[in-house]
């Protein structure tokens, strides 16, 4: 995952490495009741905690399953991240790679450009679970790449002794800091492009991909990046290259407020019980927060027997379509449905209230520029190149035109 946790663990065998634990098997001679299931860890996550924390997750997606192939056998083994696409690329030739694999929209689409996903069949049956921004992100060339079962919202996460009552806009956050409320912000794209829509930029950044020239600095991206170098000197306000800082930081009461996403609400709470306080992000006066959500998806490994390959289609179906989503929603608190249909049950939670409104009324509120966004964040190295240029900016080794002129050439 964005650096996002791994959603799974072993559920019916012990964890191992694939290859030990297919070993002297092959694509042709595995058992057709057997579902092998690959998923990725973070390589600083890598834990018995993580693994521990995302079987409890997955256990559920793999009992609705099971409802209907009670006689599968499911193994399932968690990849480093950070070698994952080189691991399975590895264990394919042998083979022995994973029938099915399950994390996060980038990683799958990564994978899928190196050739160890296979695109699903009859995409105009899945088309129609969707709503137009999960299928810009799933959907290239009218193919489905992979299939988002979970919608992690965006959100704030604070401690709700220090901060009474969460900022609204991202002017009360900045009074918030000034009357003493420490605030951490990441500087990794995905995790601070919501200041991006609250100080009104998202329209011009996406009007970048179709512009010719853009010689001409963009006023509301510089707004926004001055916005960011302010926030930089602001004693309270601290900038982390790395989501997990802020996180573990927030747990060990170092901060008191901090942007967060909906998978990780489950860590924090273990850690804070009922001073964990969750809401939506601050929007600016006029415009909304573009709150970042990560999909967690099914992506088909290319390694698999017809028999193999109908059993890993069933368990995604018994994961996506309306009625099983309806049944995670009601017996976990951690994703959205990526179901168009499945209607969220906002009055028995304060926490799904909140989620739904981070994907509702503000992600969904850029349906227009999601694409273009998407384009312009549309390789590593984009991401790569803004992570950089923001982290330099808040640690004041780059100028506000300098960073600016780098934002806006990336659009070329």
């Amino acid at each position: 995952m964005p650096t996002r946790a791994g959603l799974i663990n072993t559920i019916t065998t012990a964890t191992m490495m694939l290859p030990l634990l297919l070993a002297g098997c092959s694509s042709a001679n595995k058992p057709a009741s057997t579902l092998y299931i690959a998923y990725p860890i973070p390589d600083n996550e890598f834990t018995q905690t993580s693994k521990q924390r995302t079987e409890k997750r997955i256990r559920l997606s793999t009992e609705l399953f099971l409802k209907t192939n009670p006689n599968t056998r499911v193994v399932t083994v968690a990849y480093r991240e950070n070698s994952m696409n080189d691991q399975i690329s590895e264990d394919s030739k042998l083979n022995l790679g994973p029938d099915l694999i399950l994390g996060p929209d980038y990683a799958l689409r990564n994978l899928y450009q190196d050739s160890l996903l296979s695109a699903f069949p009859n995409s105009l049956q899945w088309r129609q679970q969707y709503d137009e921004v999960i299928k810009n992100i799933s959907f290239v060339d009218d193919k489905l790449l992979f299939a988002p079962y979970a919608i992690l919202p965006q959100i704030s996460c604070y401690n709700n002794k220090a901060v009474k009552q969460p900022p609204e806009t991202i002017q009360e956050l900045v009074e918030l800091g000034a009357s003493g409320v420490r605030i951490g912000l990441s500087t990794r794209t995905n995790e601070i492009f919501w200041t991006a829509g609250s100080t009104g930029a998202i329209p011009d950044i996406s009007s970048l991909v179709n512009k010719t020239s853009q010689n001409k600095l963009q006023a509301k991206i510089k707004e926004w990046i001055t916005w960011l170098r302010q926030a930089a000197y602001y004693q309270n306000i601290s900038f982390y290259s790395q989501q997990s800082k802020l996180i573990n930081e927030l747990a060990a009461n170092n901060l008191d407020w901090i942007s967060c996403h909906s998978y990780q609400v489950l860590e924090l709470k273990e850690k804070m019980g009922e001073h964990l306080g969750i809401a939506i992000l601050p929007n600016g006066v006029q415009t909304k927060a573009f709150a970042s959500p990560f999909l967690l998806a099914f992506g088909l490994g290319t390694d698999s027997s017809p028999s193999q390959r109908e059993i890993a289609l069933s368990y995604v179906k018994s994961n996506t379509n309306a009625v099983g989503q309806r049944q995670l929603m009601l017996r976990t608190e951690d994703f959205l449905p990526a179901n168009k249909d499945v209607d969220i049950p906002n009055q028995s939670s304060q926490t799904l209230k909140a989620y739904n409104e981070s994907w509702n009324k503000q992600s969904l509120s850029y349906l227009k520029e999601w694409p273009m966004i998407l384009q312009y964040l549309g390789t590593p190295e984009n991401y790569l190149k803004v992570d950089t240029t923001l982290a330099k900016l808040t640690s004041g080794i780059i100028s506000v035109d300098e960073a600016v002129q780098t934002l806006t050439n990336l659009g070329k």
